[in-house]
């Protein structure tokens, strides 16, 4: 799912109305039940209900019985907006500095 789909779902998540998330986000009515749509799609649920209990991760698939090392020390290499164009890479970084 993209970015804004994501966004979309785990407001909905939290029970929020289109009108609600929409108006937090900034976008339009149809904006919201676009995306609303778009993840019903992807993640094979009917319906907004589906989607409120959805728990994110599918019980049958391995990675639900996968286990949570929450000691476990996380090694992420640098993070970045994967969807931003730029079309001078050295005028960016120093922006970032």
């Amino acid at each position: 799912m993209t970015p804004g789909e994501w966004r979309i779902v785990e407001a909905v998540r939290h029970g929020m109305s289109n009108r609600e998330i929409a108006a937090r986000r900034g976008i339009s009515l149809d904006a919201v039940k676009y995306h609303v749509a778009n993840a019903l799609q992807k993640l094979g649920l009917a319906g907004r209900r589906e989607l409120r209990r959805w728990d994110g991760v599918a019980r049958d698939t391995a990675l639900s019985s996968q286990e949570t090392r929450m000691g476990m020390e996380l090694n992420m290499g640098p993070l970045g907006q994967i969807a931003r164009r730029v079309k001078d890479i050295e005028a960016a970084r120093r922006a970032l500095l």
